[in-house]
């Protein structure tokens, strides 16, 4: 007999766990929560799981404040390198800016996680939830949908029926699979080189440089180091994977500079392609997707794991509603009135920073005098300039509570 849950979020990596842990420490007015299942394919924050990898995100300000709303971020805070400053610049031409924490009367402009470090965090505190059932390592097999539940069947032969499902599954997710939702994907002919670095000065800064092949990222990391996020064509990134650790420190020394000092030490490289990718609906009978299963962003302006959250928040913000009011989470009404809150944010964030791709991975001469001209504009006039401050900072909609 199939076990009855409230909610089944199907992926554990940072949208799921956050999702999950966030609708644990809901209550109604008598004590009642909901019950949650959490299905994951890997085991529970291992080291080899690949949504809790060597890599670091960066968290802006907004996103703090709403994890600090709800609930999670004193499991993520030891792990957390805060952001002082934001040096924005292109290479080989003279616009730049930059945005200092202070202009903003903020502690930080964002905080740096190693997601690696996050994930046992995240899933010891949902360890401790007695209303949340880890299913995991197991997979979601098999998706039915009927009027008042839906049934899961998991690689293992375990089924299970919840009022929602969530699909937090990430890019190839198999809950949109199942549903038969449709992906536009764009790809980007781009590969994204990434690893951590030691050097020899750690200013608490993330510098964006824009080089002739792509964006290169370094964002401060504890332990005097950084993480370096380098995007450029598939055959140079292949090349450079192959380069002797010393090799590659200084290729990386001639694109980026001399503004940490002298780069030291560089730890594992991986490289992986780029593409836009929406999902062309967010939501289905008593299922809705978030984070990388609705969308997935290039990483050119770190808006990946920010939007995610924006769709986490929203969803617990209505699922909060729903347990006051003992209403069904599975409603048609709110899944739908998410979708349309969710649907202007996920447009705008999507197509911004394609077209940041395309202009700033453009080497044209006008296109690279225009937004050297466009950098060193809001670098003069303050409005513009808290205009792209507000927006790295995740202050959507005006800051955040």
């Amino acid at each position: 007999m199939a076990t009855q849950f409230d909610i089944a979020i199907v992926g554990g990596a940072m949208a799921g766990a956050t999702l999950a842990l966030a609708l644990a420490n809901q209550r109604r007015p008598d004590g009642g929560s909901w019950t949650i299942a959490l299905i994951e394919a890997h085991p529970a924050a291992a080291p080899s799981h690949p949504g809790y990898d060597s890599r670091a995100i960066a968290l802006a300000e907004g996103s703090v404040r709403r994890l600090q709303r709800l609930g999670l971020w004193p499991a993520l805070a030891p792990h957390a390198q805060p952001i002082s400053q934001i040096q924005v610049s292109d290479s080989g031409h003279f616009g730049g800016l930059s945005m200092n924490a202070d202009e903003y009367q903020v502690d930080a402009l964002g905080q740096v996680v190693e997601l690696e470090r996050v994930g046992p965090a995240l899933w010891q505190a949902l360890a401790r939830h007695d209303n949340v059932q880890l299913l995991c390592p197991d997979g979601l097999a098999e998706l039915q949908q009927h009027q008042d539940h839906v049934s899961l069947t998991l690689n293992s032969g375990t089924t299970i029926k919840a009022r929602l499902v969530v699909g937090a599954d990430g890019t190839g997710s198999v809950v949109r699979q199942q549903l038969g939702l449709g992906l536009t994907r764009q790809p980007y002919g781009q590969h994204a080189l990434i690893a951590n670095i030691s050097c020899e000065r750690h200013p608490g800064i993330a510098f964006e440089r824009f080089t002739s092949e792509g964006p290169l990222a370094l964002l401060p990391m504890n332990e005097q180091r950084y993480s370096l996020v380098w995007v450029q064509q598939p055959e140079q990134a292949e090349r450079r994977l192959a380069l002797s650790d010393e090799a590659f420190l200084q290729a990386l020394q001639k694109a980026f500079g001399y503004r940490l000092g002298r780069l030291t030490k560089v730890g594992q490289r991986a490289q992986y392609p780029l593409a836009l990718c929406r999902a062309e609906r967010t939501h289905h009978h008593r299922c809705v997707l978030v984070g990388n299963a609705a969308q997935t962003v290039h990483p050119i302006a770190g808006q990946g794991f920010n939007l995610g959250l924006r769709d986490v928040e929203a969803l617990a913000d209505r699922l909060q509603q729903a347990l006051q009011n003992g209403a069904d989470p599975g409603a048609f009404s709110l899944l739908a009135d998410y979708s349309e809150q969710r649907a202007d944010d996920r447009n705008m964030v999507t197509s911004g920073t394609d077209a940041l791709v395309k202009l700033f991975s453009n080497p044209v001469r006008p296109l690279a005098l225009g937004r050297n001209l466009g950098l060193f504009a809001m670098a003069l006039f303050p409005d513009f300039k808290a205009s792209l401050a507000k927006r790295a900072m995740g202050w959507h909609g005006g800051r955040p509570r």
